[in-house]
């Protein structure tokens, strides 16, 4: 049986196809806005190595906002050890990262993403909520970050479940 598009839903899709679209920006913001998106994504699918090519050869990283302490100066690599010695560890993330916009000048560019961390140990939930800001260089013709910062605006959860992620992943690398 062939079911019938409604009237109502004809016009909503009506009004899809006419509506007034925003600027497309430029292929500059495009691909940085690519390689920012490209992270959180990586990282929860466990694709580290398609996160790691997204940093510059040497990064500050800043989670002082979540952790304390001082931001750290590291490779990409090292950001990839410490990513792997707490993700694995929980069943599950999720970095969901809305409202993503860059600006460029020249071979240097900024962006920045509204960001949503789920972080689950069975029907446990962490939930560190906040933005990202990133700086990035041109090297090589491609976009990498150079700078990345996490600031905290709300956490809903326990954030326990760190210290109990970081413990499984440890004992999954043995």
């Amino acid at each position: 049986m062939v079911k019938r598009s409604s009237d109502a839903a004809v016009r909503h899709f009506a009004r899809y196809l006419t509506r007034e679209l925003g600027p497309t920006g430029t292929a500059d913001e495009a691909q940085v806005i690519a390689v920012v998106s490209s992270i959180p994504l990586a990282v929860d699918l466990a694709a580290y190595d398609v996160a790691e090519r997204a940093f510059a050869p040497k990064i500050l990283i800043d989670y002082t906002s979540l952790w304390g302490g001082e931001a750290q100066r590291m490779t990409p690599a090292a950001l990839m050890t410490a990513w792997r010695g707490i993700v694995p560890g929980f069943d599950a993330t999720r970095h969901e990262i809305t409202d993503v916009k860059a600006t460029i000048e020249g071979d240097t560019a900024r962006a920045s993403a509204f960001v949503d961390g789920r972080h689950y140990l069975g029907e446990r939930v962490w939930r560190p909520i906040g933005t990202y800001d990133w700086q990035l260089a041109r090297i090589d013709g491609m976009w990498k970050v150079t700078h990345m910062t996490f600031s905290l605006t709300q956490e809903i959860g326990e954030r326990a479940l760190a210290a109990e992620a970081m413990e499984r992943a440890k004992a999954k690398m043995r």
